[in-house]
């Protein structure tokens, strides 16, 4: 068996077990977790912290190694490119007239306790979709294949976890696993696909409390913003991450990745 081959079925294994994991962990964590923020905070490292040591140790077996340099640089050129995406959609949805502000907005010590929670659930997720099982395949099949793959499987483990339903959520997961994965692909590399996630998640959730929608979470929001009316713009229980808002946002910046990522080729084929 090859290197790269053995790495794959490697991989395999490790997601059959967090397609387990997601399945049953939620329950069994749950019943013990406790409520409030630091009930959810023992949740989610409970949750994805086995997750995140699973992608660090894949990650060593198969010998894939970090960038050498600028991981800052990549981290924050990531990060804007997260954080210009959730604006982008929040713009749409107020196009749609769907975006109000209500007065929900708690400001306080738990929100440093929720940047913690939010990086440790991306750091999980990253580590194991765009920084192991996104470069074995790409090693196997290229990058043309392997990135929507892997995007297909990051949606498609979220909705057996219970975390997204519906079939414009879905879209979305995987619109956004693409770009997660085309930045993990690309010159910003894993810690990109890091900083856009997380820039992502925290201002949904932190900065503009999108989520949850209505109201805001146990860590509270900078800015309360609720999404009501038209379901398919943000107007129900899944919000932003159910809305067309969202996919157009997307799209946007995937078609956007797209296409950097061609003229860069040209210019090395040229060069």
């Amino acid at each position: 068996m090859t290197g790269p081959v053995r790495n794959a079925v490697a991989a395999l294994i490790g997601l059959v077990l967090v397609a387990l994991w997601l399945r049953v962990g939620p329950a069994l964590v749950g019943a013990w977790a406790g409520g409030g923020a630091w009930g959810e905070s023992a949740f989610t490292v409970a949750l994805f912290g086995p997750m995140l040591l699973l992608g660090w140790a894949g990650r060593r077996l198969a010998g894939i190694r970090g960038p050498s340099g600028l991981a800052w640089r990549s981290l924050g050129l990531g990060a804007v490119t997260g954080l210009g995406c959730l604006l982008l959609a929040t713009g749409y949805t107020g196009l749609a007239g769907t975006l109000i502000r209500s007065q929900g907005s708690m400001v306080g010590p738990l929100l440093a306790l929720g940047l913690s929670v939010i990086t440790v659930q991306v750091a999980a997720e990253e580590w194991v979709f765009r920084g192991w099982l996104q470069p074995v395949l790409l090693s196997l099949i290229g990058r043309r294949v392997a990135v929507p793959v892997v995007a297909g499987i990051f949606a498609g483990l979220h909705l057996l976890a219970g975390s997204a339903s519906g079939g414009v959520a879905l879209l979305n997961l995987f619109l956004g696993g693409m770009l997660f994965g085309l930045i993990a692909a690309g010159r910003l590399g894993l810690a990109g696909a890091f900083g856009a996630h997380f820039a992502w998640n925290a201002g949904e959730q932190l900065l503009l409390g999108l989520d949850p929608n209505p109201g805001v979470g146990v860590f509270g929001a900078v800015v309360d913003l609720d999404l009501r009316g038209v379901p398919l713009w943000g107007g129900s229980d899944q919000g932003l991450n159910g809305s067309w808002a969202m996919s157009l946002s997307l799209l946007a910046l995937v078609v956007g990745w797209l296409l950097a990522g061609r003229m860069a080729m040209r210019q090395s084929d040229a060069a």
